[in-house]
């Protein structure tokens, strides 16, 4: 029943408003979220009308409104304590079709544009953030990086292959040490009291999914997290058979430089264990013994058992280990099925 309204309504914004429908209906339906409580910028950000200023065929690009409703904030968090704000600067270190100094201009406020293309259309070109200093300050910091090599700017979108290009990192764990390196070097050109805006976006690619905004360094105090909506993507127009999730957000990080000096800050740091060999706080008897069966490929002899699991921490602390085997098995009788006398298996098949 619903279907058939929404086609409905489909049918009579489309009569309404020609070819773009779609964006009204898409402005419609995210306006709750975009604006709550007299406030402009929420938890959630969506553009489906992207607006002018830089260039929308610069692959990667942003709106401008995220730029300007971002600086907006700031401003106004400024101004609402006292702050003076009339040298309010916007710092865009890898500025591509220069949107961020369009949306500034628009704004009455002062931007300063850095770039790798040596002929950027704005602003100063030839800027390599791995290996030059960021000379200038600023009360806020849009940092918009590629998103790893989904799009490769330099070679395609401007110029030669640049060796420094992050969008060019030969590895997602070479991009990240890189991006995070960039990452201190804005936070330390903050002003006190400034933001560092991050937006980013998660990555599939070759089957394995990467999320950036879990992998970056955070810094300072971590003010907010929003979720941007992508629109106008162009994967969007193909049609895929393998099951998976698209990627249709992105997220924009604000960290707050509170102190000139003291630096707040965390990293992830990956790990893993081999269950089969070392013990843990939440590893019990039955998820050993179950995990080791799915290894088996679902069916065991507890004589098996016995001697795989023999050397196990669990097992070495434990004289009366295969007394512990038997009883987990016999307490979980609806997760093994008995084959035969001294065998059982999983009562689900094994992937």
């Amino acid at each position: 029943m619903m279907d058939e309204k929404m086609k409905r309504a489909a049918q009579l914004l489309e009569n309404e408003f020609g070819s773009e429908w779609l964006t009204v209906a898409q402005m419609l339906g995210t306006e709750d979220l975009r604006r709550r409580v007299g406030k402009e910028l929420t938890s959630f950000m969506a553009f489906p009308e992207r607006g002018s200023g830089g260039d929308n065929k610069w692959r990667g690009n942003c709106s401008p409104e995220v730029v300007r409703s971002v600086a907006k904030y700031v401003l106004d968090t400024k101004k609402y304590y006292g702050k003076d704000i009339k040298d309010f600067t916007v710092l865009d270190p890898m500025s591509g079709s220069g949107t961020t100094k369009d949306a500034m201009d628009r704004l009455g406020v002062k931007s300063i544009l850095y770039d790798l293309n040596p002929q950027p259309p704005a602003g100063k070109g030839n800027w390599n953030a791995l290996k030059n200093d960021v000379e200038d300050s600023a009360d806020l910091i849009f940092f918009h990086p590629p998103y790893h090599s989904i799009i490769q700017y330099s070679g395609n979108m401007w110029g030669k292959p640049h060796p420094d290009d992050l969008s060019r990192c030969e590895s997602y764990g070479d991009f990240i040490e890189k991006l995070n390196y960039v990452i201190k070097k804005l936070y330390m050109a903050l002003r006190k009291d400034g933001r560092l805006a991050i937006l980013v976006g998660d990555i599939r690619s070759k089957g394995n999914f990467y999320s950036m905004q879990h992998n970056i360094m955070r810094m300072g105090r971590f003010e907010s997290f929003v979720v941007k909506a992508q629109f106008n993507c162009v994967s969007d127009s193909r049609r895929y058979v393998k099951p998976f999730v698209p990627i249709v957000t992105e997220y924009m990080l604000i960290f707050q430089k509170e102190d000139s000096f003291l630096i707040t800050f965390s990293k992830r740091i990956g790990n893993r264990i081999d269950i089969s060999k070392k013990d843990a706080d939440v590893l019990t008897w039955h998820h050993l013994i179950r995990s080791m069966m799915e290894q088996m490929g679902g069916e065991a002899k507890l004589t098996d058992l016995y001697d795989i699991l023999s050397a196990h921490p669990k097992a070495q602390k434990n004289v009366h280990y295969r007394e512990r085997i038997r009883a987990t098995i016999y307490e979980h009788r609806d997760q093994y099925i008995q084959t035969e006398s001294g065998s059982y298996k999983l009562t689900y098949e094994v992937a």
